[in-house]
């Protein structure tokens, strides 16, 4: 038989055994390892992102953004290039998944019963059709990365006389004489 350690008391007399969010999960799983004596330990990974948004000044308190990639701010030649490679980067990956989808979900649908008095065929052709449609999504987004790499190319053709000024040539004085 297994000793049982003690467990430490806080000033208020209560234990801390599950003071984070990791301890209580943790103590979960091994409440559930426990309970199927110890016939297999299950993979478990915790994950904990704490997001601490602090306003300026302290005490103000800024709503947080609601912008998927971040407020955009696009005070200088970097941010615009920045922001249009993370959405890039964020559609590209959307895409991919919406792509894969498509194919998984028209499998699926491939193989469920047909509707009486349909064969194969026809379940076959309707699964396409609502694949089909998840196809498209993923061409949207791909579309929406082909268009924010284009985005930086047309702001850098625009604006490139303010990026990268060029040198100004004195106006010669040659005055007009009648």
């Amino acid at each position: 038989m297994a000793t049982r350690t003690p467990r430490r008391q806080t000033a208020n007399g209560k234990s801390n055994k599950f003071k984070t969010a990791a301890g209580a999960a943790g103590a979960a799983a091994g409440g559930f390892v426990g309970a199927m004596g110890q016939s297999f330990v299950p993979p478990v990974n915790i994950t904990i992102n704490r997001t601490q948004n602090v306003g300026i000044g302290g005490g103000g308190g800024r709503a947080a953004s609601h912008f998927l990639l971040g407020e955009p701010t696009f005070n200088t030649t970097d941010d615009v290039r920045e922001y249009c490679n993370q959405l890039r980067a964020v559609m590209l990956q959307c895409a991919i998944e919406m792509a894969m989808a498509a194919k998984i979900l028209e499998a699926r649908l491939a193989q469920a019963l047909p509707l009486p008095g349909e064969n194969p065929i026809q379940t076959r052709m309707r699964a396409k059709k609502v694949g089909w449609k998840l196809k498209r999504a993923a061409d949207g987004a791909t579309a929406a990365a082909k268009n924010a790499v284009a985005t930086y190319g047309a702001f850098q053709r625009e604006y490139a006389d303010l990026i990268h000024p060029r040198p100004q040539q004195a106006a010669t004085t040659n005055p007009f004489r009648f």
